[in-house]
């Protein structure tokens, strides 16, 4: 079903695909770069922030285009296929208001060892030290309030917005 003022769609389904597109695209450079040079340590850096980057601009045209949230948000959390997630009983839902909380963190990681160190015996045995898993951890344990981390973490830039879904 197309909007004839646009021609896009109800959704902006052009926009959506461009952003697979190019979400696609840098997976594949990703790919590439650890194929050839996984040793070559700008490079690899380089490809996981243009990833992260285009994931995450892929994940703000599924919400402000379509209304759904990220797609590829905790990932680790998701339940095995074939395997269900119980739903909670917590009353009458249906009617219940639902909001958009979106929030970006610029975080610089001046000392990764003293950040680790944070995480204490109850990090992740998954996590690999880079600075970005370090901080990913620090976020899914303590509800994140990165100013309380001292001179380990420096919280450079902070933006966020919240209204009603529009889903």
């Amino acid at each position: 079903m197309t909007d004839s003022h646009d021609g896009k769609g109800a959704t902006g389904h052009n926009d959506l695909l461009l952003g697979a597109a190019d979400l696609g695209a840098a997976v594949e450079r990703h790919a590439l770069i650890l194929t050839e040079a996984p040793e070559d340590y700008k490079r690899v850096t380089a490809a996981v922030n243009e990833l992260r980057a285009s994931a995450l601009a892929y994940a703000a045209l599924c919400a402000d285009l379509a209304g759904w949230g990220n797609p590829l948000g905790d990932l680790e959390n998701e339940p095995a296929p074939g395997e269900e997630e119980e739903e909670e009983d917590s009353g009458d839902t249906e009617h219940s208001p639902v909001v958009h909380l979106e929030a970006h963190y610029r975080i610089r990681v001046p000392d990764v060892e003293a950040a680790e160190r944070l995480l204490g015996e109850t990090s992740s045995d998954d996590l690999l030290g880079a600075p970005s898993d370090v901080v990913a951890q620090l976020f899914m344990r303590d509800g994140w309030d990165p100013y309380q981390y001292g001179g380990a973490l420096q919280t450079e830039e902070v933006s966020w917005t919240c209204g009603p879904d529009a889903s």
